[in-house]
């Protein structure tokens, strides 16, 4: 056992003879450090915690009374673990996350630096998928996220496709983010949103309350989608979506807070006008944006997606009162 001279141990905790416990660090009463498990520099041990075998916890870490880290995991430096929080098996951790009372952990989950976990969070649990027999698949999350109370993130059906969230998102609570997603950056969903299992998330998408996004959609970047919307259609970079796979027109709020050029703005708008205005076959629709020629990259962007899309594009039912709105329908 190597226990440096300023460590602190509580007579009643459980140190393995094979830890190695750094400088200034507090283990208290009823704690248990499993055997090869590492405990950096000041880190402070709560009462009646676990920490289990092999685990590498960094320096000036929290972890707090009656929390539960599995086998194998890597925690930073400076993170704040609080009571009752389960972590399992294989699991890394960066560097200054809070995760707060009786968030869940699950195996083989990956979380980057600066997160706010809230209570009761469900994070790297298994996927809901008849298929699944229990296989070794991940979740894979980024830095300086918002994740709100009791949302719920699942790890993918296969290892060598993780669900994915990418970084500064904020999911409110009881949002819902199911297998095989991938999420980008800066996305906001709000409460009780869900995505279901295979969903493609653009940056900068805001998802609003109560939405329901049928699997295998992809839903491009800086679409905003409104309030308790059914959507099992993809749904366009930049547009404002609607009610049950309608496009009102684009995202003019987002486009405008996103500093989009004047000129590139008109352009998406007239390109959705081409498109969403007619009820022709969807290859003379993108023939007629192709002859055009729009010069901004955001128009070929959205002709790419279009051509792409294999569930289908939402139809349009243009408002233009609705693309002045700063959330329509929430």
């Amino acid at each position: 056992m190597a226990i440096h001279p300023t460590a602190k141990l509580d007579p009643n905790a459980i140190v393995a003879p094979s830890a190695e416990i750094g400088a200034n660090v507090q283990i208290e009463r009823y704690a248990q450090i499993m055997a090869n498990s590492i405990i950096g520099e000041g880190s402070i041990i709560g009462p009646a915690a676990v920490i289990g075998e092999h685990a590498v916890i960094g320096s000036k870490n929290q972890i707090m009374a009656r929390t539960s880290l599995g086998n194998h995991i890597t925690i930073g430096n400076e993170n704040v673990i609080q009571q009752d929080v389960v972590i399992e098996s294989n699991v890394r951790i960066g560097n200054e996350n809070l995760l707060m009372v009786r968030t869940f952990i699950g195996d083989n989950t990956v979380i980057g630096n600066r997160n706010r976990i809230h209570i009761g969070a469900v994070i790297g649990h298994a996927p809901q998928d008849i298929k699944y027999k229990n296989e070794k698949t991940s979740l894979q999350i980024g830095d300086d996220n918002i994740i709100r109370e009791y949302a719920s993130i699942h790890r993918s059906t296969s290892l060598d496709h993780p669900t994915i969230v990418g970084s500064n998102c904020f999911l409110m609570g009881y949002t819902h983010i199911a297998h095989d997603c991938h999420v980008g950056n800066n996305v906001i969903m709000a409460n009780f949103a869900a995505l279901a299992g295979h969903v493609h998330v653009g940056d900068r998408a805001f998802i609003s309350g109560g939405v329901m996004i049928h699997q295998f959609v992809t839903v491009g970047r800086l679409a905003m989608v409104a309030g308790n919307g059914r959507f099992n259609m993809d749904i366009p970079p930049f547009a404002m979506a609607a009610e049950r796979n309608q496009i009102w027109g684009i995202n003019m709020v987002g486009l405008k807070r996103a500093q989009f050029p004047s000129n590139t703005i008109v352009e998406v708008r007239e390109a959705y006008r081409i498109f969403f205005s007619n009820k022709a076959p969807r290859y003379e629709l993108l023939q007629k944006l192709k002859e055009r020629a729009f010069l901004s990259a955001e128009v070929q962007e959205l002709i790419q997606f279009l051509e792409n899309s294999k569930r289908g594009i939402c139809q349009g039912t243009l408002h233009p009162k609705a693309e002045e709105e700063e959330n329509p329908s929430c």
